[in-house]
């Protein structure tokens, strides 16, 4: 997938909207397919696939019959899918219980660690080559499209991803350990192909969580350097 396609962060038309509720019910339609259902001529309707194409919310694939023209089928892409709705957080919240409930540690550590990685590469592939404020941007950009607000910031030569919100609001509640955290932190690691460290947390009371490359000698949550840290990204966020 396209990143500049991935941080597209406009909203669609309604009329727009429409032809992706249609395209979510029945996969594969035509202009033909959906001139009909909404009832437009098939130059609105390539106007609107034009936009939504454009968007990375669709994509077409080719149909040929024999000597005439090719027909053209439109479906959506993953992005069109969380465009509409789609959701699994039901799934989520039932597969990290199951896995919270582990009483075999090494066993939990290894699970978190390998869907950590999975989803890290996910992100990983999404962002250019570059140098790592480059694909830190990109991944803030990134999240900021799959609606989990974060933003970048460099103070003083140290790279920071501040997440503002954290992005699995159904399972934080139930994460005493906070592997969550831990997780995140993982999957933003595989991501940029760099160790992070959380610097703070939203759950101690921050304002974001902020990620930072990792330091040979980090200051901790509550010292004057991590303080001073959190306010002057606050101060220009």
């Amino acid at each position: 997938m396209d990143l500049a396609k991935a941080c597209n962060q406009n909203p669609t038309r309604p009329v727009d909207q429409l032809v992706l509720d249609l395209l979510r019910r029945y996969e594969g339609l035509t202009v033909i397919d959906l001139t009909d259902k909404l009832e437009v001529t098939a130059t609105a309707v390539r106007q609107r696939l034009d936009r939504l194409e454009s968007a990375g919310y669709i994509e077409r694939r080719k149909h040929s019959a024999g000597r005439g023209r090719p027909t053209y089928s439109y479906l959506l892409t993953d992005l069109g899918w969380r465009q509409v709705g789609v959701t699994y957080t039901d799934l989520a919240v039932a597969l990290w219980t199951e896995i919270s409930d582990l009483e075999d540690l090494p066993t939990k550590e290894k699970l978190i660690g390998r869907v950590s990685k999975r989803m890290g590469r996910v992100f990983g592939d999404l962002l250019p080559a570059g140098t790592l404020d480059e694909r830190m941007r990109a991944l803030a950009g990134l999240m900021a499209s799959r609606r989990i607000p974060a933003t970048y910031l460099n103070v003083d030569g140290l790279p920071i991803l501040s997440v503002h919100a954290c992005p699995y609001p159904d399972l934080s509640g139930r994460d005493a350990e906070r592997s969550l955290c831990k997780l995140e932190q993982q999957v933003l690691s595989e991501a940029i192909g760099q160790p992070i460290e959380l610097q703070c947390c939203k759950l101690d009371g921050h304002g974001t969580c902020q990620f930072t490359p990792t330091q040979k000698n980090p200051p901790s949550y509550d010292s004057p350097e991590s303080s001073s840290l959190h306010s002057a990204v606050t101060a220009q966020s």
